[in-house]
């Protein structure tokens, strides 16, 4: 916890969090216009990445059946190997560093399990990937058992990342209530002194 406490102090300030917010979104937005819609494509519907939910045996067979070498190549290159290699750290680091943030300005003591959510959701992001390239490259075959790790994974990934989004939304919540309230109270203490 001392290692993640000393890394969110170098990351959490508006800088900061605005450049990690920019490089994760703009490798998202590049994920999401340029490599999901061409292996969307050819597979016939969402990639393994981006089920939240996961995928049944029968739907994952599905995917490797639609793949072509083409696809393949794509899926590993840029997709896997390049930016969603980039993508989970930085959100992960964006994601705790601005719980961080928050937990501070609120005065919150700092809740260890939220702020190691995201770096849980990063790990369970690479253990997925490594699954779906095992899976798509044949180099092991494709059982029951990898499918459903790489679900696993996938699903984990998918509920710790919104654990932390949707603490950061109410942490958000409470630091706008605090500044309305010092706000009204900075007014009352005004109006008092003027009388």
């Amino acid at each position: 916890m001392q290692i993640l406490n000393f890394l969110n102090a170098l990351t959490d300030s508006v800088k900061f969090l605005s450049y990690l917010f920019l490089s994760s979104h703009v490798i998202l937005l590049l994920m999401m216009t340029y490599t999901f819609p061409r292996i969307n494509t050819q597979i016939g519907g969402a990639a393994f990445d981006i089920r939240p939910l996961g995928y049944s045996i029968s739907e994952a067979r599905s995917i490797l059946g639609n793949l072509n070498n083409q696809t393949i190549d794509l899926y590993l290159f840029p997709q896997l190997t390049l930016l969603d290699l980039f993508y989970p750290a930085l959100i992960a680091l964006f994601l705790s560093s601005f719980l961080s943030r928050l937990f501070n300005l609120t005065k919150t003591k700092k809740n260890s399990i939220l702020l190691m959510a995201p770096f849980l959701a990063m790990v369970f992001d690479y253990l997925e990937n490594i699954c779906i390239i095992l899976m798509i490259t044949n180099s092991a075959e494709a059982s029951e058992s990898i499918i459903y790790l790489s679900s696993a994974f996938t699903i984990s990934k998918g509920v710790l990342t919104s654990f932390a989004w949707i603490g950061i939304l109410l942490y958000s919540f409470k630091w706008v209530r605090i500044k309305i309230l010092e706000k009204k109270n900075k007014q009352r203490l005004t109006k008092a002194k003027m009388h």
